[in-house]
């Protein structure tokens, strides 16, 4: 009995005597560091800064005066008097959505002649806007269709060109500019572009605005070109009193 109590005393003391154990190290976790960021790529567009409405074109508008900043120079024909300028930004016209060309003649640096080029007819809207016009019918198939059918037709109410018609011209004379506006449905609306610049055979709808003495003033543009091919232009005095 002696002995197993002196046992038991032993363990008490060592167990009281023996440090108690230390916490284990915990492992660091490892320290990652951080890509220096970089900084966000920022694309610039070549989008307009501003936008022209075609309203805004005034025919007998001096070209000082009028931002051209949307088209391209076309070039000089005939003479240095008469130049085009063509639309080159289309991004740049409020009316992109109906419109998808656009032509500015020059006669003397004044604005004379306006072509809008459109995307889809608008026939309708013109006669309500411009009123009464006189109609042109010139090719073979469309006189001999008007010898049954009526120019205007009624739908839902309202007068409109008959639809059969495929191509024909609108017409209307104002004091101070003439409006025209032809439809070519017999057009190749996926012909060349710069092909379809003069040729109206190729055009499908095509709206005109040109002063009242346009077709005068090129007429001496014209004669003015032929003068100076064959040698007709005449000399200065003060030239002529120096040979």
């Amino acid at each position: 009995m002696k002995k197993l109590l002196a046992l038991l005393s032993l363990i008490i003391i060592v167990q009281a005597c023996t440090p108690p154990k230390k916490e284990e190290d915990k492992i660091a976790a490892p320290i990652v560091e951080e890509p220096e960021r970089q900084p966000r790529m920022v694309v610039h567009g070549d989008l307009p800064d501003h936008q022209f409405q075609f309203s805004s074109l005034r025919l007998n508008e001096h070209i000082s005066n009028i931002d051209l900043s949307a088209f391209k120079h076309y070039g000089e024909f005939y003479t240095d008097d008469f130049t085009i300028y063509r639309l080159d930004r289309l991004d740049y016209l409020a009316e992109s959505y109906f419109i998808n060309d656009i032509n500015l003649y020059f006669i003397d640096s004044l604005l004379v002649k306006i072509q809008a080029y459109l995307i889809e007819d608008k026939s309708s809207e013109f006669l309500g806007r411009y009123g009464k016009a006189k109609i042109f019918v010139s090719n073979y198939r469309n006189k001999k269709l008007l010898e049954n059918e009526e120019v205007l037709v009624t739908q839902n109410g309202k007068k409109r060109i008959n639809e059969n018609l495929d191509y024909y011209r609108l017409k209307w004379i104002r004091e101070d500019l003439d409006i025209e506006y032809l439809v070519n449905k017999q057009a190749d609306s996926l012909s060349n572009k710069e092909a379809m610049l003069f040729d109206d055979s190729r055009q499908q709808y095509k709206l005109t605005f040109q002063t009242k003495d346009f077709d005068h003033q090129m007429a001496w543009v014209k004669w003015e070109s032929y003068k100076e091919s064959r040698g007709l232009v005449a000399k200065p005095a003060s030239e002529l009193s120096q040979e």
